[in-house]
């Protein structure tokens, strides 16, 4: 298994190193603050920009909601988004839909894309990094992530069955794999039913170090995964931790894991969504190689709690948003 370079980093100090100046945006307008801090670093080097507004089915209290998004609409206005760059798109929208919208927005792009998945949820994120990394219009894409100040006690609620995200389903009746890769998290959502599919080994992608109090969180999450588990003995070797920022790693125990993809897999990416795109891209590595296709399962919420997160992390003033460079010259930078 050979090592590759896969550029990483604050998204100010990756910017500046690579080739590219005409970068488009395309990103999430939330009831978070930090839905606007990529832009904050990158709008003086856009070239067109998009920001859908993924609403949920039933926000409550629907006041709070409004307000929130108001205030997110001026801090994305106030940085130079035109108005008509909002679109309003459902969470849970079909395949079609987010094709669609992904081509509204490769309408006015250009081939270098900056994709934001700080406030898109992974129902989105992930069939969009697929069809933009398979898409050969686009030369360049990195995907971008903003780190809170704070995050809330309760994230979401009212989460889906257990089921594979979308594009990620193939093929649907497989009912045994050899391995399960959980990412721990905040909220283990229904995962009971993860169970009832067999798999030889299951492994726990563990964020490392999370820092007080969201370790007491994470291994909360493990307490009751484990619970759930009947006749199975639990390894520490089961366990990897990893920094929880680090996609490069998480994509490289995968392939230890898979022997690159080749043993049946099944990914279920509960953990930050930085640790999800590691997952995310593996899956599509797997395909371009021939393997077996990757299973990724979830429990999408269909409510995400207004508090999510409050505030922009920053360093020197400058917002905490990190860059993960997905493809280079029209090629694919994470691969098997």
């Amino acid at each position: 298994m050979t090592l590759q370079y896969r550029p990483w980093g604050p998204l100010d100090w990756l910017v500046p190193r690579l080739p590219n100046r005409d970068w488009s945006l395309l990103g999430v307008q939330s009831t978070e603050d930090r839905c606007s801090a990529a832009l904050e670093i990158l709008h003086p080097s856009l070239s067109a920009m998009r920001f859908l507004r993924i609403v949920d089915p039933a926000p409550s209290p629907q006041d709070a909601y409004d307000d929130l998004l108001a205030q997110s609409h001026v801090a994305l206005t106030g940085l130079g988004t035109p108005a008509e760059c909002f679109v309003e798109a459902p969470l849970l929208a079909d395949i079609d839909r987010m094709r669609d919208e992904l081509s509204a927005f490769l309408k006015i792009s250009t081939p270098h894309v900056m994709l934001d998945i700080t406030s898109m949820p992974k129902w989105w994120f992930f069939p969009l990094v697929r069809w933009l990394i398979e898409n050969e219009a686009v030369d360049t894409l990195v995907a971008t992530y903003a780190t809170a100040e704070t995050y809330g006690k309760q994230l979401s609620t009212d989460p889906l069955p257990l089921a594979p995200l979308p594009t990620f389903n193939e093929p649907p009746n497989r009912t045994r794999n050899d391995e399960l890769v959980i990412g721990i998290g905040f909220a283990p959502l229904s995962l009971r039913e993860i169970y009832n599919a067999d798999a030889r080994k299951i492994r726990y992608l563990f964020p490392f170090p999370p820092g007080p109090p969201n370790f007491m969180r994470n291994w909360e999450f493990l307490r009751v995964l484990e619970t759930e588990i009947e006749n199975r003995s639990m390894d520490e070797n089961d366990r990897h931790f990893v920094h929880m920022y680090d996609c490069g790693s998480v994509f490289q125990a995968l392939r230890q894991w898979t022997n690159d993809g080749r043993r049946e897999t099944a990914l279920a990416p509960f953990g930050p969504k930085t640790m999800s795109l590691a997952m995310c891209v593996f899956a599509i590595a797997a395909a371009g190689q021939g393997r077996p296709p990757v299973h990724i399962f979830y429990t999408q919420p269909r409510r995400y709690a207004f508090d999510y997160s409050t505030g922009i992390s920053r360093i020197e003033g400058v917002p905490e948003v990190r860059g993960y460079c997905l493809k280079l010259a029209g090629a694919p930078v994470y691969t098997l």
